[in-house]
């Protein structure tokens, strides 16, 4: 009796196994994207010291791009979003070698945006005093600003000064 059901196991395991031998679909990820977080690359925010002078704070900005797209140099457009708190030139200014639109030459994938905070004696704390740094467009065709996905994580970029 345990011999016959051992027997019917291990035919049943046999067919399961035949039934899932079918092609397989292959399915290719390819589709170039651009993102931007702080450069350990595990926060899309920060708080900036309102004290804090001369202060350089680095961001990556990455392009995630196969040898299909990416074959010549690429350009990554940004855009910067001044909350009525803040003034550039007063309050922060972006390092002029890392301005917009940076450039990817072929085989590099990671470039800085270098912001400079500096100390405001006429800082508001009740006025809108965030700084955000958002991906605004690429030179390669569709591609996805921030991450894949209807949430367009990593698009964006905000700092707080406080």
């Amino acid at each position: 009796m345990i011999m016959m059901r051992n027997k019917i196991i291990a035919l049943f395991v046999a067919v399961l196994a035949l039934c899932g031998c079918d092609d397989r679909l292959t399915v290719k990820f390819d589709t170039p994207f651009v993102a931007i977080a702080d450069e350990a690359g595990t926060s899309t925010s920060m708080i900036v010291d309102k004290d804090a002078n001369n202060l350089v704070v680095e961001l990556d900005v990455y392009l995630c791009a196969s040898n299909n797209w990416f074959k010549e140099e690429v350009n990554v457009e940004y855009e910067l979003i001044v909350g009525d708190g803040l003034k550039e030139g007063v309050d922060f200014k972006v390092q002029p070698t890392t301005a917009s639109p940076l450039i990817f030459q072929v085989g590099e994938y990671h470039k800085p945006i270098r912001v400079v905070w500096f100390r405001n004696a006429a800082f508001d704390p009740d006025k809108d005093n965030t700084l955000t740094v958002r991906l605004s467009g690429c030179s390669i065709p569709n591609t996805v600003l921030g991450y894949p996905g209807p949430n367009k994580k990593r698009s964006q970029f905000i700092f707080t000064k406080k």
